[in-house]
């Protein structure tokens, strides 16, 4: 398998790579990654040369379901670094969303919005295949709670309970 060859980040940015630049690659892991919605169209807001081994395998899509609604998703492409908090990679992709739009589209465009990670390891460690979180951000400052995206931890890891 390609592992054997290849870092675990070097197959990560060869797969974010792929849904960057072939649409109907990225439409087709965003069906299967949110099949309730009923996507038709996905498009990388990224462009497709860009990879950074240093960086993070990340992926800025649009996409619209069969009434065209739009949605905005975040796709990262590998697990966390060691001692990283994923939440706090969460927190801060949602603050990407709602302060810094998506592809120039304020948050309030969106139907609905998403943080996806494709993690090699499970990030809780409980071997379930998929962890979803919904919901809103609380303000500690102002006590008020504004919309936050969808975030959702699919577990890829092949020793997974959800895959044995």
């Amino acid at each position: 398998m390609l592992e054997n060859e290849m870092s675990p980040a070097m197959v990560d940015h060869m797969a974010a790579g792929i849904m960057k630049k072939y649409n109907e690659q990225l439409l087709t892991a965003v069906q299967r990654m949110l099949p309730e919605l009923n996507i038709q169209e996905a498009k990388s807001l990224d462009d497709p040369n860009r990879n950074v081994l240093d960086e993070k395998a990340i992926v800025h899509v649009i996409a619209r379901d069969k009434r065209r609604n739009k949605y905005g998703l975040i796709i990262q492409v590998g697990s966390q670094e060691p001692g990283e908090n994923i939440l706090e990679v969460a927190n801060a992709y949602q603050e990407e969303i709602i302060y810094g739009g998506l592809g120039g589209s304020p948050e309030k465009e969106f139907k609905a919005t998403y943080v996806i990670f494709l993690c090699r390891i499970d990030p809780f460690g409980k071997g379930k295949p998929r962890y979803e979180y919904y919901g809103g951000k609380y303000n500690k400052e102002t006590h008020q709670t504004s919309a936050a995206p969808n975030v959702i931890f699919i577990n890829i890891d092949e020793d997974s309970k959800g895959y044995a």
